[in-house]
C-alpha cells in the first residue's frame, strides 16, 4: 500500500466513528510532590499501563499524572481498573502520596492516530475526577452491558449519583476482584496462533512463547531495515502468554499501524500487537515505503 492510499485509508477510519471502551486512570499527590514522591508516581503509571495492557488494553496516552486507555469490551477494563487498584495499594504507598481513581465509559470514539475524542471520552475522565482513592467508576449505562458475573460487583455510587445525565456505578474490586478476571479469561477471544512478518519479499514466522525476531539496521536482524532513521538494534517482538509484545529500544521510535485502529508512536515503550497491519522505524509509515506488514494468525 503507497503513502498516499495509506493516507486517505487513515483518514477515512479517523472520520467513521467507533465502539469502544475507554478508560481514564489519574494518579494524585495529597500535596505539592517532592522529587522522590514524584519518581513513585512515575513508576505507578508504568505500572497501572502494564496492567491495562495485560487485560488487552491499548495505551493511548500516558502522562506524568494519568493514563487512557481503549478496550474491546466494558468487562476487559474492568479487569483492568481492579488489576490497577490492586498493583497501587499493593505498592503500599500511602494515601496522601498516590491516589488512584478510575473511570470508564462504553461508547462512540473518533479516532485518528493517538488521538480520540468524544462524549465518551469525557465521560470517562469526568468519571476519574469524581472517584476517590480507590475508586473504580463507571455508568449504569455502561454496567448494564458487562457479562452478569461482572454485574453483580457493582453498586451505587454514594458520593455523586448522576454526572452529566449518567447514573454511576461503583466497582467493588476488592470483593469480587477474583471474579472479574475470571469472567475476562473465559470470555478472552482465542488467541493468536503465529505471527507473520513480511519485508521486501522476506517472511518470517514465530509460532513459540518466547520466540522473538528482531528488526534494525544491523545486519545480524532478522529483519534487516536501511533507512537511515532506524537505530542498529531498533526493537524486537517476543511471544508471550500467547500474545504478541512489540519493544522498542530506539532512538527515534517505533510506529506502528493497526488496521482499523490508525498509527501509534512508540519510543522505548511495548505494544502488544493484533490483528494486521504495518511497522515503520524511526518514521511514521505515511512517510516511507519501507514498512513491515504484519498479521496475528
Amino acid at each position: 500500500m503507497g503513502v498516499v492510499e495509506r493516507a486517505l485509508k487513515k483518514e477515512i477510519e479517523a472520520t467513521a466513528p467507533r465502539r469502544t471502551t475507554v478508560l481514564y486512570a489519574r494518579v494524585d499527590g495529597g500535596e505539592r510532590l517532592r522529587a522522590q514522591a514524584a519518581r513513585r508516581r512515575v513508576r505507578c503509571v508504568a505500572g497501572l499501563s502494564q496492567a491495562a495492557e495485560l487485560s488487552g488494553g491499548r495505551v493511548l496516552e500516558k502522562q506524568a499524572h494519568a493514563v487512557m486507555a481503549l478496550f474491546a469490551s466494558p468487562d476487559a477494563a474492568t479487569a483492568a481498573a481492579a488489576r490497577m487498584q490492586a498493583y497501587a495499594e499493593a505498592g503500599g504507598h500511602k494515601p496522601a502520596d498516590m491516589q488512584v481513581r478510575i473511570g470508564y465509559q462504553t461508547g462512540t470514539v473518533t479516532q485518528q492516530g493517538t488521538r480520540v475524542r468524544g462524549q465518551t471520552v469525557d465521560l470517562a475522565l469526568e468519571f476519574s475526577r469524581h472517584a476517590r482513592d480507590g475508586q473504580i467508576v463507571t455508568s449504569a449505562d455502561t454496567a448494564s452491558t458487562l457479562s452478569p458475573s461482572v454485574r453483580t460487583a457493582l453498586r451505587p455510587l454514594a458520593s455523586v449519583a448522576v454526572i452529566d445525565g449518567q447514573v454511576l456505578r461503583e466497582v467493588a474490586w476488592r470483593d469480587a476482584g477474583s471474579r472479574i478476571l475470571a469472567a475476562q479469561k473465559s470470555a478472552a477471544a482465542p488467541q493468536p496462533g503465529a505471527l507473520r512478518l513480511s519485508y521486501r519479499g522476506k517472511i518470517v514466522l514465530r509460532r513459540r512463547d518466547n520466540d522473538f525476531v528482531t528488526l534494525g539496521r544491523d545486519p545480524g536482524m532478522d529483519i534487516v531495515i536501511g533507512e537511515s532513521t532506524a537505530s542498529r538494534r531498533h526493537c524486537d517482538i517476543v511471544r508471550r502468554e500467547g500474545k504478541f509484545v512489540l519493544r522498542d529500544h530506539s532512538t527515534n521510535g517505533t510506529f506502528v499501524t493497526i488496521e482499523g485502529e490508525g498509527e501509534v508512536h512508540l519510543h522505548v515503550a511495548t505494544l502488544i500487537l493484533r490483528g494486521a497491519g504495518w511497522i515503520a522505524l524511526g518514521l511514521s509509515g505515511d512517510l516511507t515505503e519501507e514498512v513491515v506488514r504484519y498479521a496475528c494468525e
